[in-house]
């Protein structure tokens, strides 16, 4: 396959399996928000680094992981959706403690780059459906599983995409760093909060129907 064509795939897959909001999405809106555009890039370079490890994973040993990641289930989404809920509560919990004067939200919490990296590389990481993603599509193209540079340049694409998005979203929440006040700042730690407590037990309930 062509190297330009193998990276706009790749582009095209990181977007795809990026774009779906879900509770990543709400951490990283709210990272911008309350830590703004530049000290949340780290956040969204987590999500995209998991993104391109699981498509690596697919690539070199998708035939073999992808199935033995189906024979795990419910528990990793189980496991994921029982973090995010416990993120969730821990949140709002904080921001009702007595003498907390700012959100609880992870998001607010004083931490390095690599702090921020690291958590949410970890919150993503727990979600392995993603390699079953990458281990199908790349199956199914032929061009990029036979061609040892296809597959580096499809990986690139998927990086490049997945980040872009998700620093688009970093992006969005940070449009309202220092624009809004302490009081719709826990407004919305709360709301957010509540949103990935409700797709974390969406995620639950829907592994164990």
């Amino acid at each position: 396959m062509n190297s330009a064509l193998a990276l706009l795939g790749g582009l095209v897959a990181g977007l795809a399996i990026a774009i779906p909001l879900g509770a990543i999405a709400v951490l990283l809106l709210q990272e911008g928000m309350h830590r703004g555009f530049r000290r949340g890039l780290p956040a969204a370079a987590g999500v995209a680094s998991v993104d391109v490890l699981y498509c690596l994973a697919a690539a070199l040993l998708g035939s073999v992981a992808a199935p033995a990641v189906r024979s795990l289930a419910p528990w990793p989404a189980v496991v994921g959706g029982i973090a995010l809920v416990a993120i969730a509560v821990w949140s709002v919990l904080r921001r009702a403690s007595p003498g907390t004067s700012e959100p609880g939200s992870i998001a607010t919490q004083p931490a390095t780059g690599w702090m921020r990296f690291s958590l949410f590389f970890g919150l993503t990481l727990i979600n392995p459906a993603t390699l079953v993603y990458f281990a199908a599509l790349m199956t199914g193209l032929d061009g990029i599983a036979g061609d040892a540079w296809a597959a580096v340049c499809f990986i690139a694409g998927v990086g490049v995409g997945s980040f872009v998005w998700q620093a688009a979203l970093v992006a969005v929440g940070g449009i309202l760093h220092g624009r809004i006040g302490p009081r719709a700042r826990r407004i919305t730690t709360v709301i957010g909060s509540l949103v990935v407590a409700a797709l974390g037990v969406g995620l639950v309930v829907t592994a164990l129907l």
